[in-house]
């Protein structure tokens, strides 16, 4: 089991302890509908795609959310956006369930009122 654990992550070439070689800004050099993407825009979607899928909203209304929260973490974590993959669900990304603890939201994670990052699916050795 372990030589093929060994196998996987060389034919990968990526190990979720290796040195982080990508650490992101968690700013945004663009902005969307003339405001800035921050920590607070990104929450704020994260909050809206969960009333909605709570309302049983429709399909479309519910996928114009998603996108808009897909092109806002993308630009959040460049230049290390390779990290959010077009299929990654909201869980993957983000810890959904923390969502009512979260002040913010940074690359992959949702900043904590305890001032401690939750991450989703990001590289272990790129969670600072």
């Amino acid at each position: 089991m372990k030589l093929v654990a060994l196998l996987v992550l060389v034919a990968c070439g990526k190990d979720a302890d290796a040195p982080c070689t990508c650490v992101p800004a968690n700013v945004a050099k663009i902005t969307q509908h003339g405001a800035p993407i921050d920590s607070a825009s990104v929450l704020a979607l994260l909050r809206r795609h969960r009333t909605l899928i709570e309302q049983r909203a429709q399909g479309r209304d519910v996928k114009l959310v998603d996108d808009e929260i897909r092109i806002q973490v993308g630009a959040l974590c460049q230049p290390c956006g390779d990290w959010v993959g077009d299929r990654m669900t909201f869980d993957e990304m983000f810890p959904m369930s923390r969502l009512d603890d979260a002040t913010g939201a940074v690359c992959l994670g949702l900043t904590l009122r305890d001032g401690t990052t939750a991450f989703g699916e990001r590289p272990t050795a790129c969670r600072s």
